[in-house]
């Protein structure tokens, strides 16, 4: 069995490293014997990280040879579909999708997040191709909503749960976790994490921000500051601590995605952007805290009854984050609907492989 897989692979962000573990070791679960190829920015980084065959994803004669001989093409997961930072990478990613249906391939959309898709011709692309995959699974409803909008009706579509969830991480994985914030002092109520990036439009949060967790810290709490994208969160840390007056600590070093699920289970809070830092805390069992700069972080807070940060407002945002530190009765809710995710996230997996007519009643 050959599996293509296709999606923002091989750029150094962790939630979409992380989605390319999950999904494959997904499969894997039920299906050892699977073969995976991966389109990927940087196939020897991709190689290396994941120990899986990987190709150039702009190498258009590669790319039509995999797709000829795949049994299966997985689209996904994360959120590729979508033209507010690019309506070329939308493009790329449905014309993917598009020949492989030309060679009459199976394809799925593995747990997307679809949107914002503004313009005329990125709708247009996805009604024409989307509505002929065979099945969609969805991390949210928000997307489901988006796709049937723009006339994507034909496949089934099922929410099912981001991959990240179906992670697990080992005892070496939590021991480095426990080696980086043994160097955080002034943690006596515990530590703080947060995962910030870049984004033109929020511009200006970074002292707010700053403001905040120079208030926690002296409340006895640890801050630690975790980059998602390396090393572009690197920068964008650094921007927010420089108008902080105590002294945080800035994980400096690029770790894979066990050893960040690893970390975030140390903290007692997660406040994110990037919306992979929420779901990670959230498969951790750990509160969090959405900063919004896009409507999949506000669909992922949606899930939990949660809204974002008031990010324009310090007081009420710093009183946002003191009553989820307090709500025990949030934790459990994260604690119940994250048991529930794991289960959700497998059948992402399940779908796929019953695309192909698979039995699974010997692998389940």
């Amino acid at each position: 069995m050959k599996i293509a897989l296709s999606g923002y692979y091989g750029f150094d962000n962790a939630g979409d490293e992380a989605l390319l573990t999950a999904i494959t070791r997904s499969i894997h679960k039920y299906r050892p014997d699977a073969e995976f190829v991966v389109f990927s920015g940087h196939p020897d980084h991709t190689k290396s990280a994941h120990q899986i065959r990987a190709i150039y994803y702009m190498n258009p004669i590669k790319v039509l040879r995999e797709i000829s001989r795949c049994d299966l093409l997985i689209s996904g997961g994360g959120s590729i579909f979508q033209d507010i930072t690019s309506r070329r990478s939308l493009a790329y990613y449905i014309c993917i999708v598009a020949l492989a249906k030309l060679f009459k391939k199976k394809v799925i959309f593995y747990a997307q997040g679809v949107g914002p898709i503004n313009h005329a011709f990125s709708k247009m692309l996805m009604r024409l191709i989307a509505n002929r995959v065979d099945i969609i699974t969805l991390r949210d409803e928000e997307s489901r909503r988006l796709l049937n909008s723009i006339g994507v009706t034909k496949p089934p579509q099922l929410i099912t749960a981001d991959p990240v969830f179906a992670l697990q991480t080992s005892e070496k994985d939590h021991q480095l976790a426990s080696q980086i914030v043994s160097s955080l002092n002034n943690c006596s109520h515990g530590i703080i994490g947060v995962s910030v990036r870049d984004w033109a439009k929020l511009d200006g949060y970074q002292e707010k921000l700053a403001k905040v967790l120079d208030a926690l810290s002296a409340q006895g709490y640890g801050i630690l500051f975790i980059p998602f994208a390396w090393p572009q969160d690197i920068k964008a840390s650094q921007s927010v601590i420089k108008h902080m007056k105590s002294t945080p600590l800035l994980v400096d070093q690029k770790l894979n995605s066990h050893q960040l699920l690893a970390l975030m289970s140390k903290t007692k809070i997660m406040i994110g952007m990037r919306l992979h830092a929420l779901i990670f805390a959230a498969s951790q069992e750990t509160v969090f805290a959405g900063l919004s700069y896009d409507p999949k972080v506000d669909a992922f807070l949606n899930l939990y009854n949660m809204k974002p940060l008031p990010i324009n407002d310090v007081d009420a945002m710093l009183k946002q984050i003191q009553d989820l530190l307090t709500s025990g009765t949030l934790r459990q809710t994260i604690i119940n609907k994250s048991k529930l995710m794991s289960e959700k996230a497998l059948e992402n997996a399940i779908l796929a492989l019953k695309l192909l007519n698979d039995d699974l009643s010997t692998h389940i």
